[in-house]
């Protein structure tokens, strides 16, 4: 006692935090490797620090607080505690604390009589034993699994799960619960009417509680060993227990008084049979004790010889198993639904780890796509820069250009309007020229339209004038004065031609002789035509350049004379 003080005072002291302080993990490490030995002491550590916060320390607390619990023999129904532990450790954690934090969520569900939920529980716990080394906690899973299909009439699974925890238990030398086990395979064994086997493994549970000294072990031992006997009528072996021991060592129960009872009938002691029998019914509290009962009243009605009790018993046993017979055909059994239970887990965990695969690959797929994105900005933002850049430089480029050729450019404003000066003096000049070298011509052919008289046609000059005629109708000479137009009068009869090719050779010539400034009558002579017609074809010509949409008509219609001499 004194050193369990001294080990409580020790686990305080590690953990070096007041009242109302949440403990490390590593304090609550240190409490994990002392829980199996001092449970009550740790148990009165965690329950006065406070629960942290958030993560593995918070499920941490609260898979060690209800371990403690349990280990400490408190009977908790209510599981919002170790729910933060299974929440946790559903996904993540150690395989071992993972195993823990499911078995002890079944532990709170057999407690509150919710089988179906601890079945589901311990059969999640399941899927880490293959990763947890630890023979302990996988022997207690086991055994409780068992122990749960024995409950359900399922006796074969049950032996096989305790079959499995008895191995865990002796490979970790943990002897009272291999017995423990041993003893619940007795009991199904002893269920199933394989009483050799039962009565092999509840006669060695006995024997090691004797040895051992373990009274719970001892009781329950004794009691399995009274239903064997007294369910294959073994006289001897009821005389050799009883002579072992006392009747007062015998559980208390409606049970062994039931039979005691049968036992005293089967020696003909009507007296203590009924006496045991009164015994029996008082202690009475269970249903299926109260089958037993009444099954033992009539064995000992009909061993005693009294038929009016062995029928009423008959008749009472009877209908209470009709009620239970139907009560029990109400209630589901757990072993028919242990593959749905693991199919439902194994697509609910399928379905979490396509949820998690799912929205793993979405958040890939958001992350490349905002990289490219970044990237793409940023290359876009890069050129933006570098064109801003180009800008800037051109700018000021331009600017200091701009800033030394302003004197160049008045500059050469001065000399294109000097050259626009020079031009048109030029122009004017080979104008007056033309009409110089012209002027001469036109006045000789008008004298000679106007005077033709024979007399004057036989001069020299006129000879003359009439070789200048015949030479401008001529195409060599047309040809020479439609150049010399040409270039006095901006290109007029050649923008003409081309503009205008659906007018006759006769037309061009008409309008050249009339750009040039002849006289209409030197034209006459040109043409060989009445000086009225000429008129006609001239306002002809000039109404169809005037209409047209041709781009030089402006040009031609301006070197066209209004009026002819």
């Amino acid at each position: 006692m004194k050193g369990r003080i001294l080990l409580y005072l020790f686990l305080v002291a590690t953990l070096c935090v007041g009242c109302g302080d949440a403990p490390s993990m590593r304090k609550l490490q240190e409490l994990e490797a002392r829980v199996n030995d001092v449970p009550d002491s740790v148990l009165a550590v965690l329950t006065a620090a406070d629960m942290p916060c958030w993560g593995e320390a918070r499920a941490l607390y609260a898979l060690l607080t209800v371990e403690a619990q349990d280990k400490s023999y408190v009977d908790v129904t209510d599981d919002s505690l170790i729910s933060v532990a299974t929440r946790y450790y559903d996904r993540r954690g150690p395989a071992l604390h993972r195993l823990q934090a499911f078995y002890y969520h079944g532990r709170i569900f057999t407690n509150a009589g919710l089988r179906h939920e601890a079945m589901t529980a311990y059969t999640r716990a399941k899927d880490f034993v293959d990763e947890v080394k630890a023979p302990y906690p996988v022997g207690l899973l086991y055994l409780h699994i068992g122990v749960l299909y024995g409950n359900d009439y399922d006796y074969q699974r049950a032996i096989d799960n305790l079959e499995r925890s008895i191995r865990c238990f002796e490979e970790n030398n943990m002897e009272r619960l291999a017995n423990v086990a041993k003893r619940n395979m007795g009991l199904f064994y002893l269920n199933m009417q394989q009483f050799p086997h039962a009565d092999s493994l509840l006669n060695e549970v006995l024997v090691w509680g004797e040895k051992h000294n373990e009274t719970s072990i001892i009781y329950s031992g004794i009691n399995l060993l009274l239903r064997l006997y007294d369910a294959t009528g073994d006289t001897n072996a009821l005389d050799s227990l009883f002579t072992r021991y006392p009747f007062e060592v015998f559980p208390s129960n409606a049970t062994t008084y039931g039979i005691i009872a049968y036992y005293h009938a089967l020696k003909s002691n009507k007296i203590l049979a009924e006496e045991a029998l009164a015994k029996a019914w008082s202690t009475c509290s269970l249903s299926e004790d109260t089958a037993m009962l009444w099954n033992k009243s009539y064995l000992v009605g009909k061993l005693l010889g009294d038929k009016d009790m062995a029928l009423r018993s008959h008749e009472y046993l009877l209908a209470h198993q009709d009620s239970v017979l139907r009560i029990s055909l109400q209630q589901p059994l757990i072993a028919s639904q242990l593959s749905h239970y693991q199919n439902r887990l194994e697509v609910e965990e399928l379905r979490n780890l396509n949820y998690r695969y799912l929205m793993g690959i979405a958040a890939l797929v958001i992350a490349i796509v905002a990289v490219v994105l970044w990237m793409l900005y940023r290359e876009a933002f890069r050129k933006k820069e570098e064109q801003v850049k180009q800008y800037m430089d051109a700018a000021d480029q331009l600017r200091a250009t701009l800033y030394h050729k302003v004197e160049e450019l008045d500059k050469v404003t001065d000399a294109l309007q000097q050259q626009a000066t020079d031009t048109a003096t030029l122009q004017q000049r080979i104008a007056s020229l033309f009409k110089e070298q012209y002027n001469l011509l036109d006045e000789l052919c008008t004298t000679y339209y106007e005077n033709p008289k024979e007399e004057l046609r036989s001069g020299h000059i006129f000879e003359q004038v009439c070789e200048t005629i015949s030479f401008f109708s001529s195409d060599e000479g047309y040809a020479r004065l439609e150049a010399i137009v040409n270039d006095g009068c901006n290109d007029a009869i050649a923008h003409l031609r081309r503009e205008f090719p659906k007018f006759k050779e006769s037309d061009f010539r008409l309008l050249c002789y009339f750009c040039a400034g002849f006289s209409i009558q030197t034209i006459c002579l040109f043409t060989q035509e009445d000086s009225k017609k000429l008129w006609v074809y001239k306002s002809r010509l000039i109404a169809r350049i005037k209409n047209s949409d041709a781009p030089s008509k402006d040009i031609i219609l301006a070197q066209i004379p209004q009026r002819v001499r």
